[in-house]
């Protein structure tokens, strides 16, 4: 990625775009839900989405994914933590569908990361666990 991407990336959730109620769930269209996911064979489909993830998304989402990274007390709607049940329960094409398109300070990521890495970090996400309640 070049170095006016990477700067872009940093400077979206400032840029207040369409700002969504918190209370207000994001739900993807169900559409989403039957798109195949094409990492689901590959053994390195997690190692893969890690790199991404430790690249591009946890500095709103934090590093264990809860949503503290150190952009998160900048936004207006307050990151997912993406361990959460909630979360969780969506399905790959779900999440898939979220970081493809984007929605208010959450940016599109379909022209950043290709259709690979965008499905790696779905299963790395799946990795993350939540806080014991």
């Amino acid at each position: 990625m070049n170095r006016t991407a990477l700067i872009l990336l940093l400077l979206v959730p400032t840029l207040g775009f369409q700002i969504l109620p918190q209370g207000e769930p994001w739900k993807a269209p169900p559409e989403a839900d039957k798109l195949v996911d094409p990492m689901a064979n590959d053994p390195k489909a997690v190692q893969k989405g890690q790199k991404i993830f430790t690249s591009l998304c946890w500095v709103c989402h934090g590093m264990a994914g809860k949503g503290d990274g150190p952009n998160a007390a900048a936004l207006k709607v307050h990151p997912a933590d993406l361990a959460s049940r909630a979360v969780q329960a969506q399905t790959n094409g779900a999440i898939y569908w979220k970081i493809t398109h984007g929605r208010g300070e959450m940016a599109s990521y379909e022209q950043v990361i290709s259709r690979e890495q965008r499905w790696a970090v779905v299963h790395y996400l799946r990795t993350l666990k939540p806080n014991a309640e």
